[in-house]
């Protein structure tokens, strides 16, 4: 039971309890009060009307004592009046029963009240004519009881009322701060950080919210330290000084993570920029000219490039850039690189440089696709550049024109999709992840993929048909069809283990899909949804926040998972994390590798594994390859893991 109710069933028992006692007392002052009226009224009649009849009548005159007992006998007030002779013989009686139609049987039942005669001797001369007795009428003397009675009910009623009225404000009024305080302290458990503004005016609960505050504070400070410290290790790791763009390292821990055959971004576009001779560059125009290059090459990249969501642009040494375009087409980005070159030409048009031509810039650009490798990817890139540079300055050399994606047409592909879909030649296969505890290891859930079986019977991986669908927007609709797969497995079969489902940007940032997937877990029980977990990547969470908080906090209060895949920090901190706080983040093993045995700027690995500990965040490395990784990561903590060491991708259902 509430606080709220236990105070106000006890606050209720007690002003009852008063309300009642005075209202009886009320009470029986009022009926000892009518009760001595009663007999007091009579009293007083009898010896008037004793005197009167003494005065105004003769012994033989009894016509005209009837007239005068009559005359206030009528009035009502009277039960009885009676004259009688000394001899005890009834000379004149008047009396009436009691009957009162106003007032409940029940009432006159309860009240007892005992009507006492009043007696007066009539003297006539020096003789006694008789004894007048008069007797009060009790209906009257109940009538004005029940009167009272009822008006003591009415005004204790509003009074009731008035006092738990005002017993309500208060208690509301005093309560909400301990409500307030009840929701910092879940707020606190769910890892949100919730300073309350408004100090309540009760003594103990204005401590209590002080006390509360002072504790979240610390707890954020501690947050923001160290995500503060965490975003300066990655700068010093992962940017280049000059330009604020990612550097190579960046490029070799993180494409990888791209290149993989069960992502959506696993083909795309590069692009690579290179200027030759930077040394002699500087020396024979000046450090000042070299920056404006630079400077003018990163402008023009984030221009072109920068508002693109997952693309990666980064300055791999003084001379060269990259860019790694995914889901772009060849011809976009070979236009997009050609204006970029025009601006380094621009900018390289001074005195003695351009005439003689003794400075060269090259660009080239070409596809990459799922499988691919760092060292295939920047040879052919190298490649591209050294034909760049060898046919004309300044000119974007197009690599790979034989490998263009779409080797079907647009809508050939769409077709087959779609036709995909309705001959359920879209397959689901999954992977385990596993968390390792001692010596043991438990299943957390299995990951989810999409498998392309083609009209020749040939199954690809996701990589090769997803960049694809998410070209020709038809990635929600293969989001809709895996989830709608997903539940029926899980349906049909009920001990299976937990499902994870990687979900896209399109399925996330239209909130149709959000409707539909809620309508779609609304209909299912508490197990089937504990069973389900979504995930998105995390350039989703970085480019679509809204949609993707709407998407976490749906996925909360239907009693769901929600993590985020293919994690790396963003320059902006993981202050992103603290709102959305995901169940769990999964990072590549080898960024994680780079990050937790980095021994050049020190301690990222503490303040990673703090920030995430912090906010309550479970940790999975992927793409574990090798015993040693596993060992190396589980030694500095890392406890989930997923990949080919720990079991490779087969179908869903064997």
């Amino acid at each position: 039971m509430s606080l709220f109710k236990q105070m106000a069933i006890t606050f209720t028992l007690f002003l009852a309890l008063v309300l009642t006692s005075v209202m009886v007392l009320n009470f029986n002052t009022a009926t000892e009060f009518t009760q001595h009226q009663l007999y007091t009224e009579a009293k007083n009649t009898a010896h008037s009307l004793g005197l009167s009849l003494a005065k105004a009548a003769s012994p033989d005159d009894l016509a005209l004592m009837e007239t005068m007992i009559n005359a206030i006998f009528d009035s009502g007030y009277y039960e009885r009046i009676a004259l009688v002779g000394i001899d005890d013989t009834p000379i004149y009686v008047r009396e009436t029963k009691v009957l009162l139609s106003d007032v409940p049987q029940w009432f006159i039942n309860t009240i007892e009240l005992e009507s006492v005669s009043a007696h007066s001797d009539i003297m006539m001369g020096w003789h006694q004519f008789g004894v007048l007795e008069v007797k009060g009428h009790t209906g009257n003397a109940y009538r004005q009881l029940y009167h009272t009675f009822l008006e003591l009910c009415k005004t204790f009623a509003i009074l009731g009322v008035l006092v738990f009225g005002i017993l309500y404000a208060l208690l509301s009024l005093s309560l909400q701060s301990l409500k307030r305080i009840a929701e910092q302290a879940r707020a606190i458990i769910d890892n949100a950080f919730i300073i309350e503004k408004k100090l309540p005016f009760t003594t103990e609960f204005r401590s209590t919210t002080e006390a509360m505050n002072a504790m979240v504070a610390k707890v954020k400070d501690i947050f923001e330290r160290e995500n503060e410290t965490l975003k300066r290790y990655h700068e010093l790791l992962y940017i280049d000084a000059q330009t604020k763009l990612y550097n190579r390292r960046y490029i070799n821990t993180t494409l990888p993570d791209y290149f993989q055959t069960d992502t959506g971004l696993s083909r795309g576009a590069y692009a690579m920029v290179s200027i030759d001779e930077a040394e002699r560059f500087k020396q024979e125009v000046g450090y000042e000219h070299y920056n404006t290059l630079i400077q003018t090459i990163t402008d023009n990249l984030k221009e072109k490039f920068g508002t693109e969501e997952n693309i990666i642009i980064a300055r791999l040494n003084e001379s060269d850039f990259f860019v790694l375009a995914p889901l772009m087409e060849l011809g976009d980005v070979a236009k997009r690189m050609e204006e970029v070159m025009n601006a380094i030409h621009t900018n390289m048009k001074t005195e003695g440089t351009q005439e003689k031509n003794t400075y060269f810039a090259g660009c080239s650009v070409g596809l990459y696709h799922e499988n691919e490798t760092l060292k295939s990817l920047f040879s052919r890139a190298d490649y591209g550049i050294m034909h760049s540079k060898s046919d004309e300055n300044f000119t974007v050399y197009i690599c790979d024109k034989e490998e263009e994606i779409l080797t079907l047409g647009r809508e050939e592909w769409k077709e087959e999709l779609r036709k995909s879909m309705e001959e359920s030649r879209i397959q689901l296969a999954r992977q385990s992840v596993i968390k390792k505890e001692d010596a043991e290891e438990h299943l957390l859930h299995e990951e989810v993929f999409l498998r392309w079986l083609d009209g020749q019977g040939t199954l690809h991986a996701a990589g090769r048909f997803v960049p694809i669908a998410m070209r020709l927007g038809l990635v929600a609709t293969l989001d809709r069809y895996m989830i709608e797969k997903v539940f029926a497995h899980i349906k049909e079969h009920p001990g299976a283990p937990s499902l994870a489902l990687n979900l896209s940007g399109d399925f996330v940032k239209n909130h149709e899909n959000i409707r539909w997937l809620r309508a779609l877990l609304d209909e299912k029980t508490v197990d089937f949804r504990e069973k389900i977990w979504i995930e998105i990547h995390n350039t989703v969470a970085l480019y679509a926040p809204e949609d993707t908080l709407l998407l976490a906090k749906m996925l909360k209060e239907m009693g769901c998972h929600f993590g985020l895949d293919h994690f790396t920090l963003p320059s902006q901190g993981a202050a992103y994390l603290q709102e959305l706080r995901p169940a769990y983040i999964k990072a590549n093993s080898l960024y994680l590798h780079d990050v937790f045995y980095d021994t050049f700027t020190g301690e990222g690995r503490e303040n990673f594994t703090n920030l995430i500990r912090s906010l309550g965040i479970t940790l999975i490395a992927t793409n574990t390859e090798n015993q040693s990784e596993v060992q190396a990561l589980s030694s500095m903590g890392v406890s989930h893991f997923q990949g080919r060491l720990i079991a490779s991708a087969s179908p869903l259902v064997s």
